[in-house]
């Protein structure tokens, strides 16, 4: 829901509408822009996507003082104006942590006056944003990265949007692939970091303030949060830093919802996440019902139905099932796909997409239980203790061994890029040890010292702010609904931080504190069972109702058109109840190469969706 674009440089006339034009599923409400001369033949011209309950809260210019700001997404308020419409607000940390909703509007621009960067800083919620404040122009996006934002710099202007597809509205900004991309989608299912599948396009990372000052750009991450990490040795005291999970949580369910016209929906997954925030959204907007929807595959797959029934039964809640088969979506994919904009393999995207349109048909807000594995100890801690305790294999090479671990344990395509892609373009990629280059900094950095807290550090930064998040707010924002996820607000993430790491990992009981949390709100059935997962049954349709879709989609002629992939491989991966392939998880293997090769025509090739 929403969108934020623009540029800062050499006027472009008509630049603006073309952005938009890209951008115009995000723009439902409609759109509005700002334009302010900063000096001779300099100019930053901001557009943004209205959201539904968006009065009072417009792009400002303010000419004297050579100050323009815009944003997309949620400012947290304490202070809603008539007809319940929250004007953002600024507020410091320590402002937060005392309870006060500090000022408003004016408040806030006077902050963005006299210091950008420390008001840019201090703002809290989910949204990025665009400051120009005499020759400085910033670009800002939220502590946990809920709202994306992308950016380039072209020679004569630096371009951003909320996707990158907007970007090419400006002719000069090449459209060229980087190589080394590729492996990397393949390895991690998305785009890890600042990279995106386009050179010269880069992802502004979560907490991160970019700084553009006469053609110059610098980055710096104000967020920070490893530096939390306890020093140990004192007393633990469980019930306390459950205690303050619960109250965060609390806090962060209704700063999520400050503003929203009405009560959110929910969805709901029957796990421990979605559940501890339907408790708690639940009891805060107890005068009716929430609504709340969840998927399912079929009566032939398993499901997580008697859970998601539990939770919906004891808060009675208005409950929409959903069940989703590849007739229901195929004739959508190549539309998905061109929301998702720089591809995702994750199969949980057309879950993502047709929950949000569902929800969207009754609430304009949704909240969801994305962050409680990243935050709190999701299924890759385990194996990855254990693959660091017992150390490299047997004829293992010792070099980088930990990071190449932890790159296969995504299971994705890791272990067979020199099987699926093509020999030259491997080599090009400089894959394996470029891949291992990405996660290494995360693994030898002094801060977090605990191995459980670099993981947690690893999975926030990469994994939720590129993958998870990202995916819901594109395929919600498709919809014209916003997505926000109360246990990946940075309060949750500071939380989480200064917890031991014996309490979120207890043994083999993953997110232990955040399970005490909430043990008295969510049924016991829920809060004692392991991660699950929803596992989408793409081994199977692939065999049955998406065969003859992936066939030809994955076709010779396309392959080798494309030249980037080890065409008789993908061919007997196709046939893979036929033949013998290398690995497991072919379905899902097959559901990436199918969603790259759509991207790869509307993006590269230029064929519309």
């Amino acid at each position: 829901m929403g969108c934020l674009f623009g540029y800062c440089g050499e006027r472009s006339d008509g630049l603006l509408d073309r952005m938009a034009e890209l951008l115009k599923h995000r723009c439902s409400e409609g759109w509005e822009r700002a334009s302010l001369e900063v000096r001779e033949s300099r100019v930053v011209e901001l557009g943004r996507g209205i959201p539904p309950w968006s009065e009072g809260d417009r792009l400002i210019v303010d000419s004297a003082r050579k100050l323009a700001w815009g944003h997309s997404g949620v400012l947290f308020s304490k202070g809603p104006l008539g007809g319940g419409i929250s004007v953002p607000s600024f507020r410091s940390t320590k402002e937060r942590e005392a309870g006060n909703g500090a000022g408003g509007l004016r408040e806030l621009l006077e902050a963005l006056a006299r210091d950008p960067e420390k008001g840019l800083q201090g703002l809290e919620g989910c949204f990025t944003g665009a400051l120009c404040a005499g020759d400085d122009f910033y670009l800002a996006r939220d502590p946990s990265g809920v709202k994306a934002i992308y950016w380039t710099k072209n020679g004569k202007r630096l371009l951003f949007a909320s996707e990158v597809k907007a970007l090419f509205a400006d002719p000069p900004t090449p459209r060229r692939m980087r190589p080394g991309a590729l492996a990397e989608y393949l390895t991690f299912s998305f785009v890890p970091g600042e990279g995106t599948m386009f050179e010269d396009v880069r992802e502004l990372q979560p907490g991160t303030l970019l700084k553009y000052r006469r053609a110059d750009i610098s980055l710096r991450r104000h967020f920070v949060f490893e530096n939390l990490e306890e020093n140990g040795g004192g007393p633990v005291d469980p019930r306390a830093h459950a205690a303050r999970v619960r109250h965060v949580l609390e806090r962060s369910v209704e700063e999520c919802c400050a503003g929203a016209p009405g009560p959110p929906a929910v969805f709901l997954s029957g796990g421990i996440d979605s559940s501890a925030v339907l408790a708690v959204a639940a009891r805060r907007f107890s005068s009716a019902p929430l609504k709340t929807f969840s998927v399912h595959f079929g009566s032939r797959y398993a499901n997580e139905n008697s859970f998601v029934s539990m939770m919906a039964e004891r808060y009675a809640t208005d409950h929409t099932w959903l069940e989703i088969r590849p007739r229901g979506f195929l004739k959508e994919m190549r539309r998905i796909v061109w929301y998702l904009d720089d591809p995702i393999g994750d199969p949980i995207t057309v879950p993502n997409f047709l929950m949000a349109r569902a929800a969207a048909r009754s609430s304009s807000l949704v909240l969801n239980g994305e962050g409680g594995d990243p935050c709190f100890g999701g299924p890759k801690n385990i194996p990855m203790l254990l693959t660091r305790l017992y150390g490299p294999l047997p004829g293992q090479s010792p070099e980088s061994w930990l990071e190449k671990e932890y790159l296969r344990s995504y299971r994705k395509c890791y272990g067979d890029l020199d099987r699926i892609l093509a020999p030259d373009l491997l080599k090009e990629t400089g894959a394996p040890d470029a891949l291992a280059d990405i996660v290494a900094p995360f693994f030898r950095t002094e801060r977090p010292r605990s191995f459980v807290n670099k993981l947690m550090t690893t999975n926030i930064r990469l994994k939720g702010a590129n993958l998870i998040l990202v995916k819901v707010d594109k395929m919600s924002s498709a919809n014209g609904i916003l997505a926000l996820p109360p246990l990946f607000t940075k309060a949750m993430v500071e939380a989480s931080m200064a917890c031991p790491p014996t309490l979120k990992l207890r043994g083999n009981v993953e997110k232990g504190v955040l399970k005490d949390a909430v043990e008295d709100i969510v049924p016991p059935a829920i809060v004692q069972r392991p991660k699950c997962g929803m596992m989408v049954p793409v081994r199977f349709w692939f065999q049955g109702e998406m065969r003859r879709y992936a066939k030809r989609v994955l076709s010779k002629k396309n392959l080798d058109r494309a030249g980037f992939f080890n065409t008789s491989y993908v061919r007997r991966l196709l046939d893979y109840d036929k033949s013998e392939v290398h690995g497991f998880r072919h379905g899902l293997k097959l559901w990436m190469l199918v969603t790259f090769f759509l991207w790869h025509e509307q993006m590269i090739e230029g064929l519309q969706p």
